[in-house]
């Protein structure tokens, strides 16, 4: 080793004597390639980690596919089973771009087509391939003090899982029977000034406006007290039943808890009064009312998860009180009774009545229809690799308590080959005809459902 040693030093020795003479010769960058010594330009110094993580290079494209066919047979009283089979075709696509810390393009498209023939309100045949854009948003800040997000976006003001209430800028509901459901954002431009534990939001919505008068306005704060975040909000604009709400969400061990109140003046709903006749069917009797209206909704959550994997189980139940609710349901049920006859008569080969029936559809609204009750329950159960198998259950409900009439959906998912995903369940419905889940009256559907290919990329 000594030997080795003496050997180098006196290299370095000798190189360094007699540099003088060839170093005219030699290029020092040729030996290592040019690589080795770089001299960076001023944009393209290290950026601190913070920055770093926020910045991308080029573009993050996903999204995700599904492609399933669910057969069924619903049986009614005193009518033959009746056979079904739906195949359902579609997906999401997201660009995502980060340039810079401050700066920040998303856009998000979903696209359907509709296998079977669809026919729409009047009877017309409507185009299979949807396609919706369900968010293109900017964000950008102020000396990161003041965050904006500007375009269509997502908005979650609302903490209940069946019902929202409080959720008054979305454009989409909640459905309680598939509560996971991505609900439809607003166009807005909203403004996020946190200070601490709180919240400072100020959203300026732009749907449907044409002059501006019409910009509707959306305040909210949200704060941390305790264990428990409160948030209050309001909404305003012209035209509209302005709105104030107030959410609660908490948790006690694995169960989390919240709660909803809205206060309106006004309604943005038609009401019915009186039955049409049903032999001059052209128009029903609505009226509009100014008076106020009260909302609450109050639920729990509970996951339980045991060291076995034997009992993994996810439990939500949910009450709602809809002020905007019918206290009796004769008047609604009668205004069901009539949107099936006008759809009947756009069946018509009478030229007369199917025009008359047409026009009478172009006026009607689905929503006048929609949550006519005053009292709701909501509630499911999911029990994921049931006694630590392959096998996951669930059960909803979705209860008018006004009419007592309501909906149930039970699945068993079996286990998956590939990417080969199968389930089968039985829904029923109890309630009469024409009320709000009674449909044409009471039935039982047993369905088959196979998801083929379905994946995120």
């Amino acid at each position: 080793m000594r030997r080795h040693r003496s050997f180098l030093v006196a290299l370095v020795l000798i190189l360094g004597i007699s540099s003088t003479t060839w170093a005219m010769d030699f290029d020092f960058d040729d030996l290592f390639g040019g690589d080795l010594l770089v001299e960076l330009e001023e944009e393209e110094q290290i950026r601190p980690p913070e920055e770093a993580l926020l910045v991308q290079e080029g573009l993050d494209v996903g999204g995700n596919y599904q492609f399933s066919v669910t057969a069924g047979r619903v049986y009614m009283k005193e009518i033959d089973p009746m056979d079904s089979l739906r195949a359902s075709l579609g997906g999401q696509i997201y660009l995502d771009a980060r340039p810079d810390p401050n700066f920040r393009v998303f856009g998000k498209a979903g696209l359907s087509y509709a296998v079977s023939k669809q026919v729409g309100q009047a009877g017309q045949a409507s185009d299979p391939l949807q396609i919706r854009l369900q968010e293109l948003f900017s964000d950008f800040n102020y000396d990161n003090k003041v965050f904006f997000r500007a375009g269509k976006q997502n908005v979650k003001w609302g903490v209940g899982y069946f019902f929202s209430p409080a959720d008054v800028i979305s454009v989409g509901r909640i459905n309680p029977m598939d509560p996971e459901v991505e609900l439809e954002g607003p166009v807005a431009l909203k403004m996020h000034y946190p200070r601490g534990s709180t919240n400072y939001y100020v959203y300026t919505l732009f749907d449907g406006v044409e002059e501006p008068s019409q910009v509707a306005l959306a305040p909210k704060l949200e704060f941390v007290l305790g264990g428990t975040e409160i948030g209050v909000g309001g909404f305003y604009q012209k035209d509209k039943a302005p709105r104030a709400m107030l959410t609660v969400s908490s948790s006690l061990g694995n169960l989390a808890v919240f709660g909803e109140a809205v206060l309106s003046k006004g309604s943005d709903k038609r009401f019915a009064e009186a039955g049409p006749s049903l032999l001059h069917p052209p128009t029903y009797p609505v009226v509009e009312k100014d008076q106020l209206f009260f909302h609450a909704t109050a639920g729990a959550m509970y996951n339980h998860n045991d060291p076995d994997g034997l009992f993994n189980l996810t439990l939500a139940g949910q009450y709602y009180f809809n002020g905007e609710g019918y206290k009796e349901q004769d008047d609604i049920q009668k205004l069901r009774e009539y949107y099936g006859l006008l759809l009947g008569m756009a069946q018509s080969k009478d030229e007369t009545m199917k025009e008359m029936a047409e026009k009478a559809l172009e006026d009607f609204s689905l929503s006048d229809m929609a949550s006519t009750g005053r009292h709701y329950l909501a509630a499911m159960i999911g029990w994921s690799n049931l006694l630590n198998t392959k096998l996951s259950a669930s059960a909803y409900l979705n209860a008018n308590l006004s009419d007592q009439l309501g909906m149930v959906t039970t699945t068993l998912k079996l286990p998956s080959i590939s990417k080969i995903s199968p389930s089968v369940g039985v829904s029923f419905n109890y309630g009469d005809v024409a009320t709000e889940f009674g449909g044409v009256g009471r039935n039982t559907t047993v369905f088959a459902a196979i998801t083929l290919g379905s994946g995120s990329f």
